[in-house]
């Protein structure tokens, strides 16, 4: 299961961080994007949706690493005690 959830955060990491175009979806967004100051605003809509992306993507990643790493201590702590009371 690890090597399956290891190559799942690979391709998601690889495909996140390649460089894509992206085409607006409205007329006013299309219209902004295509004007001659565009450049510095493309270039803070990209750093506004990598913060939208990885913001709960790390507060989840967080909070799924504490919560695996106590449940494998408590079943440490379990098998510990079963097998001395052995």
């Amino acid at each position: 299961m690890s090597r399956c959830l290891l190559r799942l955060t690979a391709t998601a990491t690889v495909l996140l961080t390649l460089p894509g175009t992206a085409e607006a979806q409205c007329a006013m967004c299309r219209q902004a994007l295509s004007s001659p100051e565009a450049a510095a605003l493309v270039a803070a809509l990209r750093q506004g949706i990598a913060l939208l992306i990885l913001a709960p993507a790390l507060a989840f990643g967080t909070v799924a690493f504490f919560a695996v790493h106590g449940q494998r201590r408590v079943a440490e702590d379990d098998d510990l005690g079963a097998n001395g009371a052995e």
